[in-house]
């Protein structure tokens, strides 16, 4: 296929990932899809035949050393309160086709900080994400782009301040990392002062886009947006069509979710059920496409960083005098003097992870017949970690070879999380010979942990996508998890259980329970099928590439839905062969194209490509 012209596309994130670089910030899974999926999408444009230029525009939070950054010769002005005000603009190049586009302004962003870049306050969030969408809009509109693809609610005003006279040239996509956290705001009537303040003309868009049980939901705008003007909405699991994952969670409603609920325990009624789309029923209306994130390829256990002798020596020299890596010396010792990476094949160094694992959590020599149970992550309520201490005695009690390494905290003010916090302290100063965990964020700990563990436990009450089962099985730690959103992708490959009602604790900690016990059970008795699951596991298809190529093509989609929008009011009898030529450019346009205006041509482009399947 020859070149085709370069296709310039900005993204929009409040966070970019590369923390080590000092001018990045990674909370969550935005910022650690944005760490590597920009890369994976030149390389598969590339793969397709044609050049990919991508910007990153996000904040410029206030720890990054802007003198370290390109200054931009252009301020671009927004308006706040009927204030009027400049963002400055800072450039940073990753690679020739990949820059980073940092906006900084010190009334909005000097209160920043590394661990602190989401503001607590509603009206604060409101007008901060406000004034940043202006300020990306405003670069926007300067700088050619043919693709715009806005990253979660943060930026989700940014299609309203383009305007429709840009929209109707460039098409916009909207991918939704997590749809609990909307971007709602209190409205009390005063929704179209609201828009006022933040230069948005309230009367003309607050009904018909934001208006949300007399509050301001911005997923809502942008959703509506995105779709009247073509575009598509994605998210983080699932397929094009969304039959699975988080894609098909989204379309749930109470009463669905309820039937379901009840049909996994027929015996007592259910009491309460999350709904992933928060209510939010424009997602029953609107189609969601699925894309699964993916990792690259740095974290299979051959290429993981953490096991490599001559990355956790750099780590080591930048630690303050006298603080090491880890806490035992062998294994501080071990770990700096040589590579333990592995794969499939080489399991013994696995089994040697093992050993270390238990030297670093309880100071001595493992016992026969060990079973390591691990989990990581934060202890908020989405990861549901609490559910793991529910348990932890029954486990213990249940097998006598069970030990547990757990790395986990809860952030300040969240009370279930301190809850299940001081709960596993308990648990580590009354059995310290099986239970260690820790609250201290150490990053080769935790691959330690998921290198060195034979199952991690993954509760989650609800999972876009989840990272961490992928990342733990290609570590050989096979997956004891809820069946909920992403997590679902490792079915065959894992211990999936499922349960919705979350008024019956003790019902959901028994269906946990019944799970745990079958891989401990499969780990003694059956170890060759264990064995198996493992190598099944590891073998898992985490890569980016495909997933990548999915969004390149969604790209292309946008860009001959334009070139459909132009050629239609010219048609008479000719949408066949126009299907046929749209299809012929892009081969998922078909499986894309939707009857977003849903008048007689749209109507008619849909049958001809479905005719032509």
């Amino acid at each position: 296929m020859p070149r085709q012209r370069k296709l310039r596309l900005a993204i929009p994130s409040w966070e970019t990932g590369r923390v080590d670089s000092g001018f990045g910030v990674k909370i969550g899974g935005l910022g650690a899809v944005m760490e590597e999926l920009p890369e994976e999408l030149i390389r598969a444009a590339a793969g397709l035949g044609f050049d990919l230029e991508i910007e990153i525009l996000t904040p410029c939070f206030a720890h990054y050393d802007r003198d370290r950054l390109e200054k931009a010769q252009l301020t671009v002005p927004v308006a706040l309160d009927a204030h009027v005000f400049g963002f400055q603009v800072f450039r940073r190049r990753l690679d020739p086709n990949l820059s980073t586009v940092y906006f900084w302004d010190p009334g909005q962003l000097g209160w920043t900080r590394g661990g602190a870049v989401y503001p607590d306050d509603p009206e604060m969030a409101f007008k901060l994400f406000a004034t940043l969408s202006q300020a990306m809009a405003g670069y926007i509109r300067q700088g050619r782009f043919h693709t715009v693809h806005l990253q979660d609610h943060h930026v989700g005003l940014i299609p309203f301040y383009l305007g429709d006279d840009f929209l109707r040239e460039v098409p916009h996509h909207f991918t939704i990392h997590n749809a609990t956290y909307q971007g709602v705001y209190p409205a009390a009537g005063r929704g179209y002062e609201l828009l006022y303040r933040i230069n948005l003309p309230g009367e003309r868009l607050y009904h018909k886009y934001f208006d949300f049980f007399d509050q301001l939901n911005v997923m809502k705008g942008a959703m509506i947006k995105v779709h009247e003007t073509g575009g598509k909405v994605t998210t983080v699991s699932g397929d094009l069509e969304g039959t699975w994952g988080y894609a098909a969670e989204l379309r749930e409603d109470h009463a669905g979710l309820l039937r379901r609920a009840q049909a996994q325990k027929p015996w007592a009624p259910v009491g309460e059920v999350f709904v992933p789309n928060r209510h939010l029923d424009i997602f029953e209306h609107i189609p969601v496409v699925g894309i699964t994130n993916g990792l690259s390829e740095k974290n299979r256990p051959r290429n993981l960083p953490e096991l490599k002798a001559a990355h956790l020596r750099a780590l080591q020299r930048a630690l303050p005098a006298g603080k090491t890596t880890f806490r035992h010396p062998e294994v501080q010792k071990e770990m700096l003097r040589r590579d333990h990476t592995f794969d499939a094949e080489r399991l013994d160094v696995k089994r040697d992870l093992k050993r270390l694992l238990h030297l670093e959590a309880f100071g001595g020599e493992p016992e026969e017949g060990l079973i390591f149970l691990t989990a990581l992550g934060r202890l908020v309520e989405q990861k549901n970690l609490g559910l793991v201490a529910d348990l932890v005695e029954r486990i213990l009690g249940y097998d006598a070879g069970v030990k547990f390494a757990i790395l986990a905290s809860a952030p300040d003010g969240d009370g279930p999380g301190k809850h299940a916090e001081a709960e596993f302290l308990r648990f580590s100063r009354e059995y310290p010979t099986r239970f260690f965990f820790s609250r201290d964020f150490n990053p080769p700990l935790g691959k330690l942990i998921l290198a060195g563990g034979d199952f991690i436990l993954i509760p989650s009450r609800f999972e876009p996508c989840g990272l961490v089962d992928y990342e733990a099985s290609l570590l050989g730690n096979a997956v004891i998890a809820h069946r909920i959103g992403g997590l679902a992708k490792m079915e065959g490959r894992a211990y999936l259980y499922d349960w919705l009602d979350l008024a019956d604790r003790a019902g959901e900690a028994e269906a946990f329970f019944r799970s745990i016990r079958a891989a401990v059970d499969t780990y003694r008795r059956r170890p060759e099928r264990h064995g198996e699951l493992v190598r099944l596991a590891m073998e898992v298809d985490a890569a980016w590439s495909s997933s990548a190529e999915q969004y390149v093509r969604l790209y292309r989609y946008g860009l001959l839905l334009r070139e459909w929008e132009k050629a239609r009011s010219t048609l008479l009898g000719a949408v066949d062969s126009l299907a046929a030529r749209l299809v012929g450019k892009e081969p998922l346009f078909g499986r894309l194209f939707h009857p977003f205006r849903g008048d007689v041509l749209d109507q008619r482009l849909a049958r001809a490509l479905k005719s032509g399947k």
